[in-house]
């Protein structure tokens, strides 16, 4: 939709196709804009742990490509407007280029993924455009949800006659962290289990699995 617009431009937005005054030109701003807010609420979303940011933006950046190099522009002589040699020419240069950008990005996202192997990722930085921590207001203890893998942690407590003292901690990335509990008087397995992602945050260094 957003390669239609921008390929045939000129026609949606001309005083010359647009001559009438039943505000088809205010009814054509008002899908552009229609469509620009369906995209900042779909990126918007793509913050939540739940939906992948990638997913949508990569659709949206290979649907614009595809679409330049496939989508037939209007025909201008049909509304009376002559097009010149030039025109013609930078019409096929932008679907030429549409293809071309098209299969590039297709073999350059398919080579990352296959190096990748799934588990790791060549831009750690990068999965802040999928996940945000929210909300940016409340302390780290107190998130809606977030947006590492604390989650997925493992840790062996040590009990003795009092309760259990000790935890060694599995984080993210590995290293094994102490957690000294002799102070907490600690007897209910299951309030560890709960406390692992918090410990997480707290003790370890690096929140992400390598």
């Amino acid at each position: 939709c957003v390669a239609d617009i921008l390929i045939n431009w000129r026609l949606l937005f001309s005083k010359h196709v647009n001559s009438t005054k039943d505000g088809t030109r205010f009814r054509h701003i008002k899908v552009l804009m229609y469509l620009l807010f369906d995209i900042v609420i779909n990126c918007l979303v793509g913050l939540t742990p739940f939906v992948d940011n990638f997913t949508h933006l990569g659709g949206m950046v290979y649907g614009f490509m595809c679409g330049l190099s496939t989508i037939e522009r209007l025909p201008t002589d049909f509304f009376g407007i002559a097009s010149s040699c030039a025109t013609k020419f930078r019409n096929i240069v932008i679907r030429f280029s549409g293809l071309l950008l098209s299969v590039v990005l297709i073999m350059v996202t398919t080579a990352v993924l296959v190096d990748s192997g799934g588990g790791s990722s060549p831009c750690p930085g990068c999965r802040y455009v999928s996940c945000v921590p929210f909300p940016p207001w409340e302390n780290e203890d107190s998130k809606w949800w977030y947006c590492d893998d604390c989650s997925r942690i493992t840790a062996d407590a040590k009990l003795d006659s009092s309760g259990y003292y000790s935890l060694s901690m599995s984080c993210p990335d590995g290293t094994i962290e102490e957690v000294d509990l002799s102070d907490q008087l600690v007897t209910d397995r299951q309030w560890i289990q709960k406390q692992l992602p918090t410990f997480c945050r707290r003790y370890c260094d690096n929140l992400f699995s390598s």
